[in-house]
């Protein structure tokens, strides 16, 4: 196997869209990218098939919980697997603990987070948004090119969306001219990002009613 095909997951999933993504700051003092994780789960169901068939946690996982002085930790130990292979997975949040106003606070939901926070290491152990834990999101450049980048991609989505509607409609030229008209433009390639989306979506919406 060569370089570059043992690779290969790894670049296709390394960049993530940053409309994705969010500034996170702990404490008020350090500062990181965090990446949603259902956008990871979509992503990783994209490549690899359903949760729990293509990709996900194995049976038999372990969840205990730890007492640590005023803190409840759970913790998890567990098999990741997807379709080339599977791997431990460790991890530990907190469940509950003492404020600096000396308060017990307790994460209600944390038995959740630590499964779908702990699905997200692991896809990061595989390269899903790689870019964001190298820290490349700290570089404004690099930032900005990827935005314009994955802007790109959707426009010419929501274009290819509209074009293939005008080429399956019976009445091209009124379907044109009704899209001419909604865009205020004189040509489809011409049509503004927020235009082509609002009218991708409408036409998305048609065909959903019309099934």
């Amino acid at each position: 196997m060569s370089k570059n095909e043992n690779i290969k997951l790894w670049d296709d999933e390394k960049v993530i869209d940053p409309k994705h993504c969010k500034n996170v700051s702990v404490s008020g003092k350090h500062n990181f990218t965090n990446i949603d994780a259902y956008y990871l789960l979509e992503k990783a169901t994209a490549r690899f098939g359903a949760y729990g068939k293509g990709f996900g946690l194995k049976e038999g996982l372990s969840i205990e919980e730890v007492h640590l002085g005023d803190t409840i930790l759970i913790k998890l130990n567990g098999i990741f697997f997807y379709e080339g292979g599977e791997f431990p997975v460790f991890n530990a949040l907190k469940l509950m603990y003492k404020t600096s106003k000396g308060y017990d606070k307790v994460d209600e939901e944390a038995y959740k987070k630590i499964i779908t926070n702990t699905i997200g290491k692991a896809l990061s152990y595989l390269g899903f948004g790689a870019d964001v834990y190298m820290g490349k999101f700290e570089d404004a450049t690099y930032l900005q090119e990827i935005t314009q980048d994955f802007a790109l991609e959707e426009y010419n989505g929501y274009l290819n969306t509209i074009k293939e509607y005008i080429d399956k409609a019976t009445e091209k030229e009124k379907v044109t001219k009704w899209v001419l008209d909604r865009a205020k433009s004189d040509d489809i390639a011409k049509i503004s990002y927020e235009s082509a989306k609002e009218i991708a979506k409408l036409i998305t919406q048609k065909m959903k009613k019309m099934s």
